[in-house]
This record gives C-alpha cells, sequence and structure tokens, in this order.
C-alpha cells in the first residue's frame, strides 16, 4: 500500500495508506477499520483513473497509428499494411459513436466492438480485424506505460473454420482462363499458374531477359520466368521491366475473381476460382511430376520443408 501511495504523490492516498499499515489483519478488523479501507480502495481506483488519463493525454494517437501502420505486421506486406488499416478504421468509427477515444478502449468495450462487428462482416473478417487492432495495442503497449491489450483474451473473437473447400483448377481450364480473359489480367494469371507467385509479389516484379525479382510477404524473390509466361506479358503488349507495376494485389485479385466469375457462370470451367488458386495449381503440377518436395519448396519459396508439405497436404496431395 506505501508503494502505491509513494506512487500516486498524492498526499491524502499516503496518509490513508499509512494508517492501513498500522492495521491488524483484515479478520480482525472492526467495522469503522472496514469503511476506512472501502474509503481508501475508492480513492485509490479514482488516481489511478486520473494517472491513465494523464498518462494517455500525453500520446497522439494519430501519429502512432500511422507509426503503426508503416511498420505493420511482421512481413511489411502491402496486404498486411491495408487490412491493418481497414481494422483500425472500424474501430475509429465505433469508438467515435460511443464518445470515447481509441486510447480508453477497456475489455468490455473490446468485446462490444467485436459484437457489432458480428451480422455485419464475415467470421474470417473479424477474426482479421480483432488480430490487427490487438496488435495495434501489444505495440502501443511496449511503447506507452499507461495502456493495456484490451483485446488480450477475448472470448468473442469467432472460432476459426473453413469457409470453403480448397478448388484447384484443372490444366485446361487454367488455359481456358488464359485465353478468355483480357490481356492484362492473362498476363497475370500465366505468372501465377506457370511460375507461382503470388499476386501480391507482381506490382513490385521487375523482368530482365528471363529473370525476376520482387518483393512477397517480407522477402526478396527470384527467379526464372517460363517462355510461354514471357510471351502472354508481351501479348499484352505490358512493358517488359515491369509489367504490373502500379497494379494494386487488392484490385487485381477482385478483377480476377470477377472474370473468372463470369466465366463460372456461363459453364466454361467448374468454380470460380481465386487468384491464389493458381499458386496452388502450380505447386500440385509441379510436385506430381516426380514428387520432389524439396524441389517445390524451392519454387514457391517457402521458409521451410514442413511449410511445404503442410501447403501440399492441404491441398490433398501428401499424406
Amino acid at each position: 500500500m506505501n508503494e502505491l501511495a509513494t506512487l500516486t504523490k498524492n498526499q491524502e492516498i499516503k496518509e490513508m495508506a499509512i494508517a492501513l499499515a498500522a492495521f491488524p489483519a483484515p479478520d480482525k478488523w472492526s467495522q469503522a477499520q472496514r469503511k476506512q479501507a472501502v474509503q481508501f480502495a475508492a480513492l485509490l481506483d479514482t488516481a489511478q483513473k486520473m494517472i491513465v488519463s494523464a498518462n494517455l493525454i500525453g500520446i497522439d494517437y494519430n501519429t502512432e497509428k500511422q507509426k503503426f501502420l508503416k511498420n505493420a505486421g511482421r512481413t511489411q506486406s502491402v496486404h498486411t499494411r491495408i487490412a491493418y488499416a481497414s481494422a483500425l478504421k472500424r474501430l475509429d468509427a465505433w469508438t467515435c459513436r460511443q464518445k470515447i477515444s481509441p486510447l480508453e478502449m477497456t475489455p468490455a468495450k473490446a468485446d462490444d466492438f467485436i459484437y457489432s462487428l458480428k451480422g455485419e462482416r464475415a467470421s474470417a473478417s473479424i477474426r482479421l480485424d480483432v488480430s490487427a487492432v490487438s496488435s495495434f495495442f501489444t505495440w502501443l503497449e511496449r511503447r506507452h506505460d499507461g495502456i493495456k491489450n484490451p483485446f488480450r483474451g477475448t472470448k468473442e473473437r469467432p472460432a476459426k473454420k473453413t469457409v470453403r473447400n480448397i478448388e484447384i483448377p484443372s490444366a485446361e481450364e487454367v488455359e481456358t482462363i488464359i485465353s478468355e480473359l483480357p490481356a492484362d489480367l492473362s498476363a497475370a494469371v500465366s505468372v501465377m499458374a506457370n511460375r507461382g507467385l503470388r499476386a501480391g509479389i507482381l506490382s513490385t516484379l521487375s523482368i530482365t531477359g528471363n529473370r525476376f525479382s520482387g518483393y512477397s510477404k517480407g522477402k526478396d524473390v527470384s527467379g526464372a520466368l517460363p517462355v510461354e509466361v514471357l510471351e502472354k506479358i508481351k501479348t499484352a503488349k505490358l512493358p517488359l521491366r515491369r509489367p504490373f507495376a502500379g497494379v494494386l494485389p487488392n484490385t487485381l485479385e477482385k478483377r480476377i475473381a470477377r472474370a473468372i466469375g463470369k466465366l463460372h457462370k456461363a459453364g466454361k470451367v467448374q468454380a470460380g476460382y481465386s487468384a491464389h488458386d493458381f499458386r496452388h495449381f502450380f505447386a500440385v503440377t509441379e510436385y506430381l511430376k516426380d514428387r520432389d518436395i524439396h524441389r517445390v519448396s524451392k519454387l514457391l519459396g517457402h521458409a521451410s520443408i514442413l511449410v511445404t508439405e503442410n501447403y501440399l497436404k492441404g491441398l490433398g496431395e501428401v499424406e
């Protein structure tokens, strides 16, 4: 108690703490002493809230948020930054409606924020939002004594579940898709299906001869591109050096999804495949050539063989 009194620098609390220190064991307190203890607890609670408020006043929320977003996620990927920014925007809107600062979030308010998302967003999207805002508060917690992560330990985050079965296009469907899509999308799908690159790397893709380099998931990636990929880029009349410069990954993925959705409705393909399904196609195609998981792991740029093994398990290719 004396330590807390010293911490608060509050004379009234100091005096009461000293008096309480002279009390006998709690089970021997008189009625008057019990009343004094309750008063001290209330006073201390008020003082602690004042300290927290004082600490919060010294935090420039918007500046801290921009610093966080600039370094968002361990991989610092464009996808991660966009997802984190969107989640924090939703939190800002909710706290504005509640007439509080985001820095005043408590565990109860954190749960209420999650409740507000249910029914409006898919479970997977809510999990992503919670992960993003929780990551932000953990980051703040390390920088400011007055901040605690209110999302830590919440039980209201939706349980993880499979949204859809992974569907992989056949070689014939890939050929159909590449031939039917607009030239720029055809070139992008060719890169993903014939070299297994993620959509997120395309905006950073640089090509010299048949060699490429780019940045994906926080890592530099390089290698050789098949002849058919280079031909598709040339056919689309894209600049060979930086064919997809300035193309936002989310925009590209949505355009591909919409275009393939139309092919699916027309009965030309079996499913509305996503951009990432072409990386799945590449992984399975390469693995079935010789079942050399080490070679496939290197082509996919995975950190370890275990990652590739789990990846192929998820695609139903290894036990």
